[in-house]
């Protein structure tokens, strides 16, 4: 009787542990590769296959506008800058490149990079964009893609660009040769590259923790999750998966989520075990937004971004006891910070707020907070590792009152 109990009892948590695993699908019908968000919380995503097309969520992944539609090529990568300009990654059609969030693009075509099809984009400091291309290496642009120059990995297939989150001038690249396959790395802002530091991995996502450490998924036999304290120079394999994977993300507070051949699954231990997150379908790029993870997938059946929300986790605390006789901000703690800070702040009563981040230039850059709360004091942190160092302002708006603060980074 008591082996019933326990039996029925771990029965009973595995079925609250998979039905709090739910994903939701959107953008039925369409085959997803690529997904990224701005500074602004806006969400792009791009298609596979004869339907292609950019589509923009500004609610978070619930709502999706197509901005753009072509049968020239796949989308297979997406970035935004600073200026929340993007930059897909078009394959033989080059890079397309939008500055007013999505309402235009213009198009780079891939003459421009050798004529090689472009596989990756990733964004670096003011003006800095970095395209990896087949068997053409990387490419870099220091006036926003204006024009580009082929700066290293030469004669390679570059899958993936990452710039460190803490140090623009570091930046590495992945590589998925049919021959050959690593990791390299630059200290110049892209200017030159290092050798491969990790032969034995074709890299197809880069990230990195708020230590500094670096992790790769790759799509090499074995299938390692690698590690590495130094930025590159050396690397520990965590973990072997059954297959490939081509994206991964941290959630906020850390844990790891990859993407790829036999769907999601997640570490909580920092990338020593991974377990299966209630998600089996193929899939590709994978982004976390507040508490949200979006991933992209592919298939007939099973394409489209696919959501899950954690209402466990938030960056926003909360407490309901002695609510405030008037509204107030507080300064910002620490101040100068890198790259995380917090922002206390207090309601009245219930009402829509908006907490943004302004850069020095007046620009909107990233939205804290654009939702109704109850009344109370909140403590919300901003993780600036995408920002350069700077003064940045922060500013509540609600219908009865607005006050903006300045704030120090300092990397």
């Amino acid at each position: 009787m008591k082996k019933l109990i326990i039996i029925l009892f771990a029965l009973l948590l595995i079925s609250q542990i998979s039905s709090s695993q739910t994903w939701i699908r959107k953008l039925d019908g369409y085959s997803l590769w690529s997904i990224t968000c701005d500074f602004q919380g806006n969400i792009y995503a791009g298609t596979t296959g004869s339907n292609r097309g950019i589509f923009k969520s500004t609610n978070g992944g619930d709502n999706w506008v197509n901005m753009f539609s072509t049968g020239a090529s796949n989308y297979l990568n997406i970035a935004c800058d600073s200026l929340n300009n993007v930059y897909v990654a078009n394959v033989s059609n080059g890079i397309m490149i939008s500055t007013n969030g999505g309402q235009n693009f213009t198009n780079v075509p891939s003459s421009t990079f050798g004529g090689n099809n472009v596989n990756a984009v990733a964004c670096g400091k003011n003006g800095y964009i970095y395209v990896g291309c087949t068997n053409g290496g990387v490419y870099r642009s220091t006036d926003y893609g204006a024009t580009f120059t082929n700066t290293g990995v030469l004669g390679l297939t570059t899958v993936e660009i990452f710039v460190d989150r803490f140090n623009p001038n570091f930046v590495y690249a992945g590589v998925s040769s049919a021959s050959d396959g690593g990791f390299y790395r630059s200290t110049d802002a892209g200017l030159t590259f290092s050798a491969n530091l990790n032969p034995s991995a074709k890299v197809w996502e880069i990230i990195q923790n708020s230590a500094g450490d670096l992790f790769t998924v790759v799509t090499s036999t074995g299938y390692p999750f690698d590690k590495s304290t130094n930025g590159g120079q050396n690397w520990t394999t965590l973990y072997n998966f059954a297959g490939a994977r081509r994206g991964a993300c941290f959630d906020l507070i850390e844990n790891i989520y990859t993407a790829g051949n036999g769907g999601i699954f997640k570490s909580t231990n920092g990338g020593t075990t991974f377990v299966n997150f209630n998600f089996t379908t193929s899939s590709n790029k994978i982004i976390s937004y507040q508490n949200r993870i979006l991933v992209a997938a592919t298939g007939t059946s099973t394409g489209g971004v696919w959501i899950y929300v954690d209402t466990t986790i938030s960056n926003i605390s909360y407490n309901q006891g002695n609510i405030p006789k008037d509204y107030y901000l507080n300064q910002n703690y620490p101040n100068p910070f890198n790259p995380v800070t917090n922002i206390n702040y207090g309601i009245t009563k219930r009402t829509h707020i908006n907490l943004l981040v302004y850069d020095i230039n007046g620009r909107a850059i990233e939205t804290l907070v654009d939702e109704i709360q109850s009344p109370g004091n909140y403590n919300i942190k901003w993780i600036a590792v995408d920002c350069s160092s700077g003064i940045y302002f922060y500013k509540l708006i609600t219908s009865e009152f607005e006050e903006s603060k300045s704030m120090v980074l300092l990397k």
